[in-house]
């Protein structure tokens, strides 16, 4: 039943040029019919007043006659039920924020009560910094899930979070390290800089005791770098600094950078060579 209502749902939703992410709140909410058992007198009623809640929910501009037409049921029988559903379900007909599906996902991948709290945390401190606008909830709750999965190297797959918010695994890597920088305590294996402004300022507090101008050089090469746009920031400045450093007779190693920006020795001495040679 749920996959009719998945497959009905979404041929109403092409047709009324409904958002993804109503067509995902309208196919939740089907399952949670189901779930409830209540006793329905018709599938194709269920499926138009759950895409018709839906729409509520979302804020989506489809009207009630247009959801009842693709239904093929009355106006009054979407309605009705409409009703009926948010009082004995207890559904609310309020637009879905990430918050509900934060809550899905943290049930579903078993975090604790500490990542829980981090979860939220890290949306609040998105929403101060206005990270949430443009990107769908789903989006959202999936990129501070698995935000939270990468920071606590939790056995949990980029693939399995983005199957279980409905968005592309590329979604989620786009947008998860927006929220992870906001997070607390994240080890440097996990978030590398990612600037060279960034890397730069680790490796002047790491190496306090050189000069400034290792920095600065190490700047000034970093960003001049005929480098691909992909390129990692703390590779590139590793490398440069090592270059420098090296040059003024320091004993400093790849590997000693290594740990200290988070990426690995062979990046900062494949980088390292490009300077060297380039000198």
């Amino acid at each position: 039943m749920l996959f009719y209502i998945g497959t009905e749902i979404e041929r109403m939703g092409e047709a009324l040029d409904a958002a993804e992410d109503t067509m995902i709140d309208g196919i939740r909410l089907g399952g949670d019919v189901l779930r409830s058992g209540y006793d329905y007198d018709s599938i194709d009623s269920v499926v138009g007043a759950c895409f018709h809640l839906a729409c509520t929910r979302q804020d989506e501009p489809i009207s009630l006659p247009d959801v009842a037409e693709q239904a093929r049921k009355s106006q009054k029988n979407i309605q009705h039920l409409s009703a009926k559903l948010m009082a004995e379900l207890e559904i609310q007909p309020t637009p879905v924020e990430p918050d509900t599906y934060l809550d899905d996902g943290i049930e579903e991948f078993g975090f604790t009560e500490e990542q829980t709290a981090e979860c939220f945390e890290l949306l609040e401190r998105g929403k101060d910094r206005n990270l949430h606008s443009g990107r769908a909830p789903t989006t959202v709750a999936g990129a501070i899930l698995y935000a939270v999965v990468k920071k606590h190297e939790l056995d949990v797959r980029q693939h399995e979070i983005s199957d279980f918010v409905n968005k592309t695994n590329m979604s989620i890597r786009k947008n998860y390290k927006s929220f992870l920088k906001l997070a607390d305590n994240v080890p440097v294996d996990v978030l590398p800089p990612q600037t060279v402004d960034e890397a730069i300022t680790t490796l002047q507090t790491t190496f306090s005791e050189h000069p400034a101008m290792y920095a600065d050089d190490a700047r000034a090469l970093s960003t001049g770098a005929d480098v691909g746009a992909s390129a990692s920031a703390a590779g590139i400045v590793g490398g440069a600094y090592l270059s420098v450093a090296q040059a003024h007779g320091e004993e400093l190693t790849a590997g000693d950078l290594s740990s200290e920006l988070g990426v690995g020795s062979q990046t900062i001495s494949k980088y390292n060579r490009m300077f060297t040679d380039d000198d």
